[in-house]
């Protein structure tokens, strides 16, 4: 069996050998380029099947390979090298294409973990078509998340989400893993915040059997069950700082030392974490390793409250309600779009589908609804008070035909593109613009 073949540009001799020594010794092919433009001239003469650049060089940059990448090799993975964790220049080479990031100079265990992860990716399937059906919405917020999902799939770097309880972090970082070259290994989903601290090593890094009283079987550990995979930590602030350190310590290494045991293992591990706050403010209180911050968050998902995307509520309310009882009245789809909704996705569900079951086979009206949690959304109906949701007295129906006439007509009549932006296929939107008579 032939070695997988990379290419280095990098113009930093001693980094660029101690990479060559570093991947020579793990059975890798390696060469090198002393800028962009002896890498495209290399690419050229021969067949890679990875590329390491750096960020900044002499002639031709790390940016403007990747562009050239992006043109000719699309199917080329890519590593950036950077020296500093300068979040723009890593979202910019991620946008250009690249799969990954190191941090100069980048730990043996680091460069190793990284290649192995951009050669898996590559020879798994990785979605480029996808809409992201599971992500509901057609607001410009989720459109922006969806856009970002998925490059977030079709890189490797590590990814942070953030946003209020109930805005979808996990359901977001399952989609991740579901349209990247990730997904026939395993997902792990872990709340830090039901972490025992005096478990810590034991549940990440695992344990040898007798290594402690009542350690009476081996256990695997959640970094060893996610390799070869994505292991998702939602509320990660909630760990202790020093847990943090060796979260990162293995980030960095990627290695884990189960208890017990006398030497460390291997693991290939992509991280998707998650909090409730914003970063910085976590930061500055102390309650989040900035070293660990910008480790994670290649990627940052910023997902909206419910309370900004109210144009959604329609969409969502029938995607809770899937059944062919007698839906929703207009007064209750409105008084929902009215409604604080502090717990956002994830209440509005739980309203959905406790209204469902109290209405039976019955349409859902505002009988139905808990007046505690919708009481702003019924006092505005009450008034009359004006809305820029749902129309008062409009049906599910007409809101289909105007969200799809809206569709076609951002996207110039494009029915291809108009299917993406509402997350149906191209057959569905052609037999509901027939059903509507839209545009005859």
């Amino acid at each position: 069996m032939m070695a997988d073949s990379i290419l280095v540009a990098e113009d930093e001799r001693s980094s660029a050998e101690y990479l060559k020594i570093l991947l020579d010794e793990k059975g890798f092919e390696v060469r090198l380029a002393a800028n962009g433009v002896e890498a495209l001239l290399a690419l050229e003469a021969g067949s890679f099947d990875l590329v390491i650049t750096d960020l900044r060089m002499p002639s031709m940059d790390g940016f403007e390979l990747l562009t050239h990448l992006g043109q000719r090799w699309p199917n080329l993975p890519a590593i950036v090298l950077t020296a500093n964790e300068d979040v723009a220049d890593i979202i910019e080479a991620v946008r250009l294409g690249a799969v990954n990031y190191l941090l100069k100079p980048a730990a043996p265990g680091s460069v190793e973990s990284a290649v192995e992860r951009a050669l898996l990716t590559r020879q798994r399937s990785v979605a480029t078509d996808s809409t992201v059906p599971e992500l509901i919405g057609s607001s410009k917020a989720m459109v922006d998340v969806r856009h970002r999902v998925l490059m977030a799939a079709r890189s490797d770097v590590h990814v942070l989400v953030t946003g209020g309880t109930g805005t979808g972090k996990e359901l977001v970082s399952r989609a991740i893993h579901t349209h990247s070259g990730l997904s026939k290994g395993p997902f792990v989903a872990h709340n830090c915040a039901l972490s025992p601290s005096d478990l810590f090593e034991s549940e990440f890094f695992g344990h040898r059997r007798g290594s402690f009283t009542g350690a009476d079987r081996d256990r695997r550990g959640l970094l060893r069950e996610a390799h070869e995979g994505v292991l998702f930590l939602d509320e990660l602030e909630t760990l202790d700082l020093g847990f943090q350190a060796k979260l990162l310590r293995v980030i960095d290494d990627g290695e884990v030392r189960p208890v017990g045991a006398e030497r460390a293992e291997r693991v290939n591990v992509r991280f998707v974490a998650a909090t409730n706050r914003a970063s910085q403010v976590m930061i500055d209180e102390g309650s989040l390793r900035e070293d660990l911050y910008y480790r994670l968050c290649g990627i940052e998902i910023k997902l909206p409250a419910l309370a900004d995307r109210r144009e959604d509520i329609p969409m969502l309310i029938a995607h809770f309600d899937p059944s062919d009882a007698g839906g929703f009245t207009p007064e209750a789809i409105e008084a929902l779009c009215r409604a604080p909704l502090p717990g956002n996705v994830r209440q509005l569900r739980n309203l959905v589908q406790g209204a469902r079951a109290a209405a039976g086979d019955a349409a859902v009206g505002l009988r139905h609804l808990p007046s505690d949690q919708i009481e702003g959304g019924r006092s505005e109906l009450a008034q009359g008070a004006g809305s820029e949701g749902v129309p008062r007295g409009i049906s599910l129906r007409e809101i289909e035909r105007r969200a799809i006439t809206q569709a076609l007509e951002d996207c110039d009549g494009n029915r291809t593109q108009a299917a993406r932006l509402l997350d149906i296929d191209r057959s569905t939107l052609r037999r509901k613009i027939a059903e509507y008579e839209i545009g005859s």
